[in-house]
């Protein structure tokens, strides 16, 4: 028993050990090079229904069978964040433009790793995990200790499985599995003894995930050639003296790339996250050089490695994010952009995008059923660069009219400027729109007709200017002549609760008349946004940011110009707003929006020069997060991400005189209903909320308390809601909106 209690305590003080020497240990990993050989592949063990055909057609995927690629390169290491990937050879399989993959190693030395998971040598390790000796191995002739590694408690992001130490805590081994954000990894990480350290000898990751019955796998095996040797970094690892900020994105039809998207998102969640995980000032290093060798090229459609497809006919056509095919008339079912001249390394100089209106149409109170339907015309000189001449048309079957508008826009990676004419219709409150889509169901499933829409002819100019991740101006002019619509029907499919349809012209407290007169008005508003406390981190030579470490404050200016081109709708508005969210902990996440505000001098005379909150009463939403190319509407806040809108009716308390508004939401992997209720998945998270606004001409102090599950069938997010006016309680709503972590298409950075 004495022996047992030595052994026990001599394990104890080597995990100490470990844990203590885990940042010295991290800085040793490094001044080395090594020639290896990586190889990854990816595929879709399941798509749902018609989208299988399509997938082979416009982007050569077919269900069950594999898509990756191999790259040989040499990697020359100053640390796991700082290195340079020589590239020797890259060859795809079943990919028509394969590209290197840029991954070394994960840094376990690291208190948190991946996506934002807890490392077993975190400072703080036996906080979290409990570290079970299970006996001795032999490995490169030393001593190994083998621990089982257990997580101290449920939820995600706590890894689970064996790790194998050397006798002055470094890693021989790391055999593990961690959930995160729905997606779940498996991993094994093996060293070797080599210059007084256990450097990287062979690796292998292996994540799996899924969306609406769509269920997929990537793997990612490495292999490195000899012993790592000995290399000195030059003076070229330092902060770039011409560092370049990335500002923007480009836009890509979602329904185009959907299926490339989501292996691209297996990839990118392994190779980026798991890489070493920034941190304020660093300057990380992944820096790319080709060399040329007279040897035979790998024949990967002969590695045992790419075999195992589920299907044994493979497409002669590869996996292409950019895939031209020949036209045919169904192609007009759906959107779809065609591409000309010479492909460039991501885009092609010319582009046609077609709006198909299968995706685009809805039905409202006003026009009856409506459908849209455009072409634009894109010529790119970069990826981000881009002149575009959009042409969309909307047809009103109830009211038998065509209208449309004509737009030109600029675009590069920090400025955006557009000119736009047209004949539309507008929602009485354009900054918060409410989901055409999700409106169209409500109307015809509850009768209950939210949106609110006027004509407006008019001609609009705007400007956006990001001068850096910390500072940004966004303008806009615009003429218009608006004109009020009525309700021309009351068609419905379900009577329900035999409810009356409301009111196009919406009245409150502040506004009691029914409508407006046709006018003319001249509106200018200018926006600033600045980070003031934002960190960065740099990458080769792009300077990345942490956008959670600074709030975003947001000055606003909106002005209506009385006798400018005979406009007759004055108002001076001014806004300032704080938003911010952060990560408390890996299993806490929290989004805070504060606005304050007033009209200075005469108020607004017109209600749709209001100020309108973001609320809706809306049953089914769509989550302001998710971004798509009107495919399922949108509801959105990009620019808060704090998720959260007042459950009121959405122009009860609009206002022409001073406001303040909160809006929070804290989410939680686990709080307490959660385990009460049987969800054991990970992926489900509970929600905290909490909102209020005074108006001041209302002399009323509207507040919101409420609970959430958010991730339920990983694809929707239940709320209820309990209000409270002036301190007196209203009543209790729910609410069912679209998971606000999903991701369709491409947001904003």
């Amino acid at each position: 028993m004495a022996a047992f209690g030595q052994k026990t305590n001599a394990m104890d003080s080597l995990i100490n050990r470990a844990l203590e020497l885990a940042p010295q240990h991290s800085a040793l990993m490094g001044q080395f090079s090594a020639e290896v050989i990586t190889k990854e592949k990816g595929r879709f063990n399941r798509v749902l229904g018609l989208a299988k055909n399509r997938l082979k057609k416009n982007e050569g995927i077919q269900e069950g069978q594999w898509y990756g690629n191999q790259t040989h390169a040499k990697v020359y290491v100053k640390s796991l964040n700082q290195m340079i990937h020589e590239v020797i050879d890259v060859k795809g399989f079943q990919k028509k433009y394969p590209r290197p993959t840029l991954f070394f190693w994960p840094d376990f030395y690291q208190d948190f790793i991946g996506t934002n998971c807890v490392s077993p040598l975190n400072y703080h390790g036996r906080d979290y995990y409990s570290y079970d000796y299970q006996g001795d191995t032999l490995v490169d002739g030393q001593i190994g200790y083998q621990f089982n590694v257990r997580p101290s408690s449920s939820g995600d992001r706590l890894f689970s499985g064996k790790l194998t130490l050397s006798k002055t805590g470094w890693i021989i081994r790391w055999e593990a599995q961690v959930e995160s954000d729905a997606l779940l990894y498996h991993m094994d990480l093996q060293h070797q003894w080599v210059n007084q350290a256990w450097l990287p000898k062979s690796a292998y990751f292996k994540l799996e995930g899924g969306l609406m019955g769509n269920y997929g796998e990537f793997l990612l095996q490495e292999e490195v050639q000899q012993k790592p040797q000995t290399w000195k970094a030059d003076s070229g690892f330092q902060i770039p003296n011409q560092s370049q900020e990335r500002l923007n994105i480009a836009e890509i039809g979602f329904d185009e790339v959907f299926a490339t998207q989501l292996l691209g998102n297996f990839h990118q969640s392994l190779l980026r996250k798991w890489k070493s995980r920034p941190q304020s000032g660093l300057v990380t290093m992944d820096s790319v050089r080709y060399v040329k060798r007279e040897e035979v090229l790998h024949n990967t459609q002969e590695d045992q490695f790419f075999q195992g497809s589920m299907t044994s006919n493979l497409l002669e056509a590869s996996i292409d994010t950019l895939r031209k095919s020949p036209f045919s008339f169904n192609q007009l079912l759906f959107s779809k952009s065609f591409y000309y001249g010479p492909r460039q390394k991501d885009f092609y100089p010319f582009e046609i995008y077609y709006k198909s209106p299968v995706f685009d149409s809805n039905f409202n109170t006003v026009e009856g059923f409506v459908a849209n339907a455009g072409l634009v015309f894109r010529k790119r000189w970069a990826r981000y660069r881009f002149l575009e001449a959009e042409f969309l048309g909307r047809r009103s079957f109830g009211l038998n009219r065509n209208t449309g508008y004509i737009k030109l826009r600029y675009k590069t990676d920090s400025f955006d400027i557009s000119l736009a004419q047209g004949d539309f219709v507008q929602q009485m409150n354009p900054d918060n729109s409410i989901s055409p889509e999700m409106n169209s169901l409500s109307t015809l499933l509850l009768k209950n007709n939210q949106m609110k829409i006027f004509r407006k002819e008019y001609w609009n100019l705007a400007l956006t200017k990001r001068f850096s991740s910390k500072f940004f101006f966004k303008s806009s002019f615009e003429w218009s002549r608006r004109s009020q619509m009525d309700n021309t029907t009351d068609y419905y499919w379900f009577n329900y609760l035999n409810r009356k349809f409301t009111s196009n012209n919406p009245q409150n407290e502040e506004y009691k008349q029914d409508g407006f007169q046709t006018h003319n008005s001249f509106i200018s508003q200018i926006t600033l946004g600045f980070r003031p406390f934002l960190t960065q981190y740099y990458r080769n030579h792009i300077r990345e940011s942490e956008w959670g470490s600074s709030p975003l404050i947001l000055f606003k200016y909106r002005a209506g110009w009385k006798g400018v081109a005979e406009s007759s709708a004055p108002f001076t508005m001014v806004e300032l707003s704080y938003l911010q969210n952060m990560a408390l902990s890996p299993w806490v996440k929290s989004g805070f929006i504060i606005n304050a505000g007033t009209f200075i001098g005469e108020a607004p005379q017109y209600f749709i020069d209001f100020k309108h909150y973001n609320g809706t009463m809306n049953l089914v939403q769509a989550g302001e997060m998710l971004a798509s190319h009107r495919l399922v509407g949108y509801y959105q806040n990009f620019t808060s991400g704090a998720n959260q809108r007042l459950n009121v009716n959405h122009y009860a308390y609009s206002t022409a005189g001073a406001y303040v508004e909160g809006l929070s939401l804290f989410q939680f992997s686990n709080l307490w209903l959660k385990p009460i209720l049987g969800m054991k998945k990970s992926y489900v998270k509970e929600l905290l909320i909490a909102n209020t606004v005074y108006i001041h001409n209302q002399k009323l102090l509207y507040s919101e308390v409420g609970y959430g599950l958010d991730g339920l069938l990983k694809i929707f997010r239940l709320e209820a809601i309990g209000s409270f006016i002036n301190g007196q309680f209203n009543y209790v709503g729910l609410r069912l909106n679209l998971n606000s972590r999903i991701r369709i298409g491409n947001i904003p950075d």
